[in-house]
């Protein structure tokens, strides 16, 4: 039903290339790598312990001392706050005044709550902004992801033995792994929880659907996803399981789920998964699991984050098909039976209002639908 259907929703599906491609071009990237890359306490030829790269990077030492400061926080996260804000505000800018040929002021509407609101430039909120990033950056850095590298690095002891935990391990194999790949659950739930993208998303697939998919619905059916993707992630770690085997049957699955779903919910599954690689998510994975592998000696403790985002993809396109089947199954009716337009359909401001009126006595149904879920 690809392309057939001109409902708004189908504009998403942009996040998704976004964030498959720069796989590809990495991959790519390899092919110009050399096969050994040296990493830290790596042999070199000579018999050191350290590479002439490392040796440079030597805190205190003279490749080092130039750029020491910019290392420090808090103008590390300063200066990567407004190397990540003001080329792209400044890029906009330059689109709207010079291509669209606009001059015009830009005035934005600043919701206050509680149906309030006021007209501002776009000044004050970009200056909120960067100021919000930056103190975001130094709370990532010296907060959350420091935090999940010692979470990481202590979490072998449930299940293995580690010198700086007496008495590890602390439940026995079995019991500790379970335990873990609980923790990693959980964990991967309620971090999505607090993304910020993905109450964005959310919000507006809420919106745009008119209450046929609610916020509740894709929050939880993503984070499900998360969770599940997070745990697996440990027990690649734990298990020292290549990647691909675990990564090629998850999109396999998720391709083979898209081609019964309407064109609307593949869009909002597929960006799922780009939405739930965002800076609350991200840093608390990653540090997780390195510090999980420096705890077990493994070898790398990355791929955790690869399959906490292929794992959306296939719930929240196997919770929207039972909920598109339950409630029709032509499915032409998303869940609570609010309509969703079929391929045949045209979306015009007649069938919008169509839609708009008919939900009004349907809200309560709606909430009944999502308790189910």
């Amino acid at each position: 039903q690809a392309g057939h259907n001109p409902s708004p929703l189908t504009g998403f599906g942009v996040v998704t290339f976004a964030s498959l491609i720069p796989v590809n071009f990495v991959l790519l990237l390899t092919l110009f790598l050399p096969e050994q890359i040296p990493h830290k306490g790596a042999s070199n030829p000579s018999g050191g312990n350290s590479t002439s790269a490392e040796m440079d990077i030597v805190p205190g030492g003279e490749g080092d001392a130039a750029g020491a400061w910019a290392q420090q926080t808090p103008y590390m996260e300063t200066i990567s706050g407004v190397r990540a804000l003001v080329p792209l505000v400044a890029f906009m800018f330059l689109l709207l005044r010079v291509v669209l040929k606009d001059s015009k002021a830009v005035l934005v509407n600043v919701d206050l709550g509680q149906g309030r609101s006021v007209m501002s430039g776009i000044a004050l909120p970009l200056l909120a902004a960067q100021v919000g990033i930056i103190v975001f950056n130094v709370g990532l850095t010296q907060g959350l992801a420091k935090l999940g590298e010692i979470v990481g690095g202590v979490m072998p002891s449930a299940f293995a033995p580690l010198p700086q935990v007496p008495g590890s391990p602390l439940w026995g194999r079995s019991a500790g792994i379970a335990i873990a790949v609980v923790f990693a659950f959980v964990l991967g739930f309620g971090a999505t929880l607090a993304e910020p993208a993905l109450a964005t998303l959310a919000h507006t697939v809420d919106k745009l659907s008119k209450g046929a998919i609610s916020k509740r619905q894709v929050v939880l059916s993503v984070a499900l996803g998360v969770g599940a993707g997070t745990a697996l992630g440990l027990l690649k770690v734990i298990m020292q399981i290549p990647l691909l085997p675990m990564i090629i049957p998850g999109y396999f699955l998720a391709a083979v789920l898209s081609v019964p779903s309407t064109e609307v919910l593949v869009n909002v599954a597929w960006d799922s998964a780009g939405v739930t690689t965002g800076p609350v998510t991200v840093p608390l994975v990653i540090s997780i699991g390195l510090g999980l592998g420096k705890g077990l000696a493994a070898a790398d403790g990355f791929g955790i984050l690869s399959l906490a985002s292929v794992c959306p993809i296939v719930s929240v396109l196997a919770i929207g098909l039972v909920m598109q089947r339950r409630g029709d199954p032509t499915g032409k009716v998303y869940g609570d039976g609010d309509r969703l337009l079929g391929p045949s359909e045209d979306y015009t401001h007649e069938s919008d209002e169509e839609l708009q009126g008919d939900l009004r006595p349907q809200r309560k149904h709606q909430r009944s639908s999502d308790s189910d879920l």
